[in-house]
């Protein structure tokens, strides 16, 4: 379960930074433009493989207890913050697929001279696509703030438990904080 947390986190944030700084900087007219879709859209492919698989793995394994902020308000927005992570996703991976029917972007994929259609970027499917990438972003940006108050303001250990070799799933003992 950690290798598909941490390899979707990474997976989510390259396709952002992709979307965001690389692709929107490239004219539709350019091939470049098709070749850069098409590495969106296979990271795209791959979240949506990996996400599906945590789910269906996550039935069937132990989670470790959850820790508290010690403020109830704080530990509800952490399911909500979880719960909407997933959401967002595959969202995000549903107007993708989508964008990509509608548009007939498999032709123009398979082409060795592919052209994007005109007007790909005022299809509402697009602003849909680019809002919820936003609000992916920003609910992401709020995941990484809790999990770093955890660590280094409450010191209970919440990210050392998440990484790799970890050896105990639960929080340290005796509600003592977990050694930096």
């Amino acid at each position: 379960m950690r290798l598909l947390h941490w390899a979707i986190a990474a997976m989510i944030l390259a396709a952002l930074v992709m979307s965001t700084f690389v692709m929107t900087r490239i004219p539709a007219s350019s091939p470049d433009k098709v070749s850069a879709l098409i590495r969106h859209i296979s990271v795209g492919s791959l979240i949506f493989v990996a996400s599906m698989l945590r789910l269906a793995t996550r039935g069937r394994t132990v989670a470790p207890p959850a820790l508290s902020s010690g403020m109830r308000w704080a530990d509800a927005l952490a399911i909500i913050v979880h719960r909407l992570l997933e959401a967002l996703t595959f969202l995000m991976i549903g107007s993708g697929i989508a964008m990509v029917i509608q548009e007939n972007l498999i032709a123009v994929f398979l082409s060795v001279h592919g052209v994007l259609p005109v007007g790909l970027e005022a299809l509402p499917l697009r602003a849909f696509h680019i809002g919820t990438a936003s609000l992916l972003a920003a609910t992401l940006a709020l995941h990484v703030c809790g999990a770093l108050y955890h660590q280094f303001i409450l010191r209970d250990g919440l990210i050392t438990r998440m990484s790799f070799g970890a050896s105990a799933p639960g929080a340290p003992e005796d509600g003592e904080p977990a050694a930096l």
